[in-house]
């Protein structure tokens, strides 16, 4: 989970522009990373610079979890962390195929909307013993956006249960300048 927060800036300004729109359904990673990059052109979706967004999680259950690790997890919702992310102008104008998942091949979009100042998607990833759905809702400008996002996991076992809500808020807050990738909780 922590790689997907520290992918979020990446997978949320990849679309940024109001003009494309992409709607698909039933779709593979892959399948949504070209017609993003198709619908991109020659023009950014977003514009390249230093990006910080800050993460807010606003719900967490666990089946089974201790009142040890609950505590621990209502002190972790108390703060607020903040990344910042460097999108260059490669990365605005084309996207590679893992840039919304990472390596995981094991997703499947169920849906995937994006245009229109508005993103509403959720992605299902299946592996041997665990399922996980995230699921993704918010708008978007160029050089902002505000979302939720709501992920479920489901293991093996029962215990392995887990249900999180998270809001992010971003913005792009100029150029690159070589710090980015330096978290900050508050």
């Amino acid at each position: 989970m922590n790689r997907l927060l520290l992918a979020l800036p990446l997978i949320l300004i990849a679309a940024c522009n109001k003009d494309p729109e992409v709607k698909m359904e039933n779709a593979t990673v892959g399948e949504v990373a070209k017609e993003m990059r198709k619908q991109g052109g020659s023009d950014s979706f977003v514009n390249p610079g230093r990006w910080q967004q800050t993460v807010a999680l606003l719900e967490m259950d666990a089946q089974g979890m201790s009142p040890e690790a609950k505590s621990m997890m209502q002190r972790a919702m108390e703060k607020v962390q903040v990344h910042t992310v460097c999108l260059t102008e490669a990365q605005a104008k084309s996207p590679k195929e893992d840039f919304f998942t990472g390596a995981d091949q094991n997703c499947r979009y169920e849906h995937f909307n994006w245009g229109d100042g508005k993103i509403d998607l959720k992605l299902n990833c299946k592996h041997p013993n665990a399922t996980q759905t995230m699921v993704l809702t918010g708008t978007y400008e160029p050089d902002s956006y505000v979302l939720t996002m709501t992920s479920n996991s489901e293991g093996s076992r029962p215990m392995e249960k887990m249900t999180m809500k998270m809001k992010v808020d971003a913005k792009r807050v100029g150029a690159c300048d070589g710090t980015e990738g330096a978290d900050v909780a508050s």
